[in-house]
């Protein structure tokens, strides 16, 4: 047993070794990247009535979303349209920075004949952290304060996977959640002027199509 023990120790070791180089040989190191998404968001916080939580209730929605990403450090914009029993209702808008990785979990092995086979799904874990402003009625553009019910910062941890129809089109599932302080804006939410602050949590669940740009 110990021969075999040892083998399976070196065997292990070597994986483990070989494993960074390449993930780091199938990253992009630079990545611009853009889709559409569709979700849906849910959430609460320590708002009283006339301070209620942007992020209260469960509402679906669809929007767009472009990043760039410099090896591990993504910064993305997304905008997002609630939709609501009459059709279209609030809107939020996000600038996020922070570290998203990248794991090649299928494909990226080498052929038979040394050349590596493009990555066709890879698993994306991250942190981000950055702004947020929320409308409770769709944007009349360009936004501006008085169309802005609630603003403040966010940060979630993001969890998702990607599979690439091409090396330059993927369909991305992700789960995020985390927390936020947002304060009113001058708009008007459920009738009443938003002029306080309110602090929970957020949870939200989306589907996208993106395409890439990078090497």
């Amino acid at each position: 047993m110990r021969p075999f023990a040892t083998r399976a120790t070196l065997a292990l070791a070597g994986a483990l070794a070989v494993a960074p180089g390449v993930a780091r040989a199938e990253a992009r190191f630079v990545d611009l990247h853009g889709g559409l998404l569709f979700g849906g968001l849910t959430g609460g916080g320590n708002g009283g009535p006339t301070t209620p939580d942007f992020f209260s209730g469960t509402r679906s929605g669809f929007g767009a979303e472009i990043g760039l990403r410099l090896l591990v450090i993504d910064l993305s914009i997304r905008f997002v349209q609630m939709l609501g029993s009459n059709g279209r209702e609030g809107t939020l808008s996000t600038l996020m920075l922070g570290p998203m990785f990248e794991i090649p979990v299928l494909g990226g092995e080498l052929d038979t004949a040394s050349h590596r086979r493009p990555v066709k799904l890879v698993l994306r874990p991250g942190v981000t952290a950055g702004l947020g402003f929320g409308t409770p009625a769709p944007v009349n553009p360009p936004l501006s304060a008085d169309q802005i019910s609630g603003k403040g910062f966010l940060a979630n941890a993001r969890f998702g996977a990607e599979y690439f129809v091409q090396p330059w089109f993927g369909l991305e599932a992700h789960v995020e959640g985390g927390y936020h302080y947002f304060v009113g804006g001058e708009g008007v939410l459920n009738g009443a002027a938003v002029q306080d602050h309110s602090s929970g949590g957020q949870f939200g669940l989306f589907g996208s199509a993106v395409l890439h740009l990078g090497y």
